[in-house]
């Protein structure tokens, strides 16, 4: 799973190369990156175009043959339009968890709807009884 975010991140990176800018003509300006024998490691990344990466993962043991592996990260590119994307990330054990400006967002839910969700959550419908026959 941690190569698949890591990829994912170059993936994301590079595609932001592409779009903000011209990636022949960028400049590396900063580049960081470490890797530790416990199975840590992290990395950072600076263009002179607006592109920019980092990310941290470890590995933490839960038991003789059980690890717990998590990635946190982000990126960010400039558009044609200069409008800069911003995108950060967790993958764990509940899956890859990404947020940003250019992510899509649900519509936000009516009142009225919102208020008949909490009502049937605080009121939650009770089993029907066996009616007894005489």
């Amino acid at each position: 799973m941690i190569r698949l975010v890591a990829a994912f991140c170059i993936f994301a990176t590079a595609l932001g190369a592409s779009v903000g800018g011209d990636p022949k003509q960028a400049q590396i300006i900063r580049s960081e990156s470490d890797i530790s024998p416990e199975g840590s490691y992290q990395f950072a990344y600076e263009t002179d175009n607006g592109i920019s990466a980092q990310e941290q993962g470890n590995i933490q043991p839960q038991g003789p043959e059980q690890a717990s592996k998590s990635v946190t990260g982000q990126f960010q590119f400039l558009t044609p339009e200069n409008e800069q994307i911003q995108i950060s990330y967790v993958a764990d054990e509940n899956g890859y968890q990404p947020t940003g400006n250019a992510l899509p967002t649900p519509p936000p839910i009516p009142i009225a709807i919102q208020r008949a969700l909490e009502y049937i959550a605080a009121h939650p419908q009770q089993p029907e009884q066996p009616q007894k026959r005489f």
